[in-house]
Formats: structure tokens, C-alpha cells, sequence
């Protein structure tokens, strides 16, 4: 089997960890595989939204630990020539770098890499029996997947030096008090309302102002000057202006329809730069 399903319903694509008798945690092989996943549903224009969810009773448990850490190690890491990237980093700047929401419904435990994961989603719903952990410290390694950049803008710093540091594992409740998550739902319920949250995307954004506006939102996160900003929604407002979408956006409104939105995501490579 597959370690990552893909399938497409309604203009929502969710992509499902498939290792449960592991907890869907991951081999070295298993990080290509979701990349490879999310390059493929990005490349079909009939894909508004991407749920992430894991199979079974767990959603990631990081990495599978059954040989040791089999991650790639080299080079100098005083220097850093030669050191070879983190796998869970490709990950994470893989989403980074999409044009379609992400939705992650966190199933059940999300440990280590599973908790990083998460954290480029810009939807987080979980199951009131999920547990995180950003258990890197009680492992013996460091942080991963670029959390060290996302945890802090998703819940503030002083939670995420709490979290990185002690390593300690906590429940729902925390994620959800602290903003790590927006919603808690009984595990029966969280992939369809996940799936919800995409189809609302699906039938009323346009493609191409979620992904502008994504990509204006996370580029904007480390901006010094509001300036930037300016410049930046300047050019991705003029791109979404050359496009059909805003006069559809107005005609529904007026006629009080569902839109019809036909610029494509591709569109916001505009802001690639």
C-alpha cells in the first residue's frame, strides 16, 4: 500500500497518511511520497482545497523509529557545508509554498514531525482525543520540519519555548487554548467537517485570492515594515484586477448566486519571488 491516498471529491482533495499500524509515522521514503502527493494535487486545476489527515487512530507519530533515526547526516554543522537537508524541512517549505489552502484534521496523536506537519496547514481542526508532542528534546535531536520558524507565529513565543524545550506531550484542550488548533469535534465527525472547510473554499473563493492571499500571509509573518506589505498586496492586487474573477465576484453578489470563479491558482506565481 501506498503510505500517502489521495482522493478528490468536489474540488477537495485529502491526502491520508497510510501507515496506521505505525501510527502513520514515517521512513525516509515516506517524505518524497507526500511531496510527490501535494505536487500532484497542486497540478490539477480541479483541486481548490487539500485536507491532511492520517488513517487509523493516529494522525503522524513522527519519524518511525523501528531502525533508529534513519535520517541523512554529512557535512560540517559549524559551517554548514556539505550538511544534507532535513527531510521533514522539505516538507514543510513543499507547504509552504502551495497555492491551496491546507486543512489538517489531526485524527489523533501528532508527534515530532507529525506536530511540525501541521504547523504550514492554515487550518487546524483536531479530535478531542488527539495528543501533540514537539518531543524532539526527550529524543535527543532537534526541532524539525521548520517548526522553529512556524511554531512561534502560530501560538506566540513563550508557548513555543515551552513546547520545544520540554518536549512535553499535552492534549486537545491545550492545542486548542493556545491556538494551535481552531476547533475540537468527536473523531467520527473531523475529516467530513475538515472536508467542509474545504468545500466552502471550493465553491465561493476564487482560486486565485486564496492564493494570493495565502502566500500574502505567510510572506508578510517575518516582514520588519508594514511597506512590504503595501508593495507586495500592491502587485497581487493588480494581478488578481487583470483577471476575470473580481467582475464574477460582483455579479454573484448582485445577483445573489453562488460564483463561478475561473482564474487559476497558477496565477499567484506573481509573488513567487
Amino acid at each position: 500500500m501506498t503510505a500517502v491516498l489521495v482522493s478528490v471529491r468536489d474540488g477537495v482533495a485529502t491526502l491520508t497518511l497510510n501507515r496506521p499500524e505505525k501510527l502513520n509515522a514515517f521512513r525516509r521514503e515516506d517524505y518524497d511520497t507526500l511531496i510527490a502527493a501535494l505536487d500532484q494535487v497542486e497540478a490539477d486545476d480541479a483541486v481548490r482545497a487539500t485536507v491532511l489527515t492520517g488513517a487509523g487512530r493516529g494522525f503522524c507519530a513522527g519519524t518511525d523509529l523501528s531502525a533508529g533515526f534513519d535520517l541523512p547526516v554529512g557535512g560540517d554543522p559549524s559551517t554548514g557545508e556539505g550538511v544534507p537537508p532535513d527531510l521533514g524541512g522539505r516538507v514543510a517549505l513543499r507547504l509552504f509554498r502551495c497555492r491551496k489552502p491546507l486543512i489538517a484534521a489531526v485524527n489523533g496523536a501528532a508527534m515530532g514531525f507529525g506536530a511540525s506537519l501541521t504547523l504550514p496547514c492554515d487550518f487546524r481542526i483536531a479530535a478531542t482525543t488527539a495528543r501533540f508532542g514537539f518531543v524532539f528534546s526527550r529524543r535527543g535531536i532537534a526541532a524539525d520540519a521548520c517548526s522553529s520558524w512556524f511554531l512561534p507565529r502560530v501560538v506566540g513565543l513563550p508557548r513555543a519555548v515551552d513546547w520545544l524545550l520540554t518536549g512535553r506531550q499535552f492534549e486537545a484542550d491545550e492545542a486548542l487554548a493556545s491556538g494551535l488548533v481552531s476547533r475540537l469535534l468527536p473523531a467520527e465527525d473531523l475529516l467530513s467537517a475538515a472536508q467542509e472547510i474545504g468545500l466552502d473554499l471550493a465553491l465561493n473563493c476564487s482560486p486565485l485570492s486564496l492564493a494570493l492571499n495565502r502566500r500574502l500571509v505567510w510572506q508578510m509573518a517575518a516582514a520588519p515594515h508594514p511597506e512590504l506589505a503595501h508593495r507586495m498586496e500592491s502587485r497581487a492586487m493588480v494581478a488578481a484586477l487583470l483577471g476575470p474573477d473580481p467582475a464574477e465576484g460582483i455579479e454573484a453578489y448582485r445577483n445573489r448566486r453562488p460564483p463561478r470563479f475561473t482564474a487559476i491558482a497558477k496565477g499567484a506565481a506573481v509573488l513567487d519571488d
